[in-house]
């Protein structure tokens, strides 16, 4: 009787660790979507990229923005929930946007770390799609 009582338990520990790890590693990218807005636009007439963050919820401490894919790695720390950074680029890179992302890292009090990645695209094309992910 004991020994299917400590099995019973044991299963039951088990799925409950189980269930609490998967639940917290699943983002709700919906919700961050709608909280969170980030874009980086290039604009050709005068060689820049505008990138813009922007959370509705007041609740980030800390964003580091990174523009991969360059000579020189971007690399810029903010410590508010809202800023646009301009960035000079010379020229559309040879093997297009899609070969420098834009990558945010991100302290939030409501989704804990997280990862936003998208790329750089010019006025009047579609908005790349956003990749999130925890870190």
């Amino acid at each position: 009787m004991n020994r299917k009582i400590i099995a019973t338990a044991s299963i039951i520990a088990i799925i409950v660790i189980v269930f609490t790890i998967t639940s917290n590693s699943t983002l709700d990218e919906s919700t961050i979507s709608k909280t969170i807005f980030v874009d980086a636009v290039y604009e050709p007439e005068s060689e820049i990229v505008k990138i813009t963050y922007n959370d509705n919820s007041k609740k980030t401490n800390l964003a580091t923005l990174e523009i991969l894919g360059m000579e020189e790695t971007f690399h810029k720390e903010f410590s508010q929930s809202s800023f646009i950074e301009i960035v000079q680029i010379n020229s559309e890179p040879k093997y297009g946007w899609s070969t420098i992302p834009v990558v945010f890292s991100i302290n939030h009090d409501q989704f804990g770390e997280i990862g936003l990645k998208t790329e750089i695209y010019e006025q009047g094309e579609l908005k790349p799609r956003i990749i999130y992910s925890k870190i």
